[in-house]
């Protein structure tokens, strides 16, 4: 029993220092979101409400899931690092190169609070 109550509490301290070490969680800003899609030019390719791209083949990103853009931002970083993993489009991943993890997150929460045309069914399939 003192064995558990030892490793428990190892545990917990182990825990607590990397909360302390790990530094401040910031949550995403949609107003700085919106500086930083400015900065990056995002509406010469995808349109001024980020929904009506220049191309067809260009995605309509708004009101797309926060989640997917701050995963699909971050395989276009990887492109530098690791041309297997990552998304390949060098325009893109010129811009994406700019920012940070947390830019990344803030441009997500921006470009996901816009109107766009993405819809959840009701169905299961």
């Amino acid at each position: 029993m003192n064995r558990l109550l030892a490793k428990l509490s190892l545990l917990a301290t182990t825990a607590a220092a990397a909360l302390v070490f790990a530094g401040p969680v910031h949550a995403a800003d949609i107003k700085k979101g919106e500086a930083l899609v400015n900065k990056g030019g995002c509406i010469a390719c995808h349109g001024a409400g980020l929904d009506k791209p220049i191309a067809p083949n260009y995605p309509i990103i708004a009101g797309q899931y926060a989640s997917y853009l701050f995963h699909a931002m971050q395989q276009y970083q990887t492109k530098h690092q690791t041309p297997l993993y990552g998304r390949n489009n060098p325009i893109m991943s010129g811009v994406m190169a700019q920012f940070s993890t947390q830019d990344l997150k803030d441009i997500a929460a921006y470009v996901s609070s816009l109107k766009g045309p993405l819809y959840i069914r009701d169905e299961v399939h």
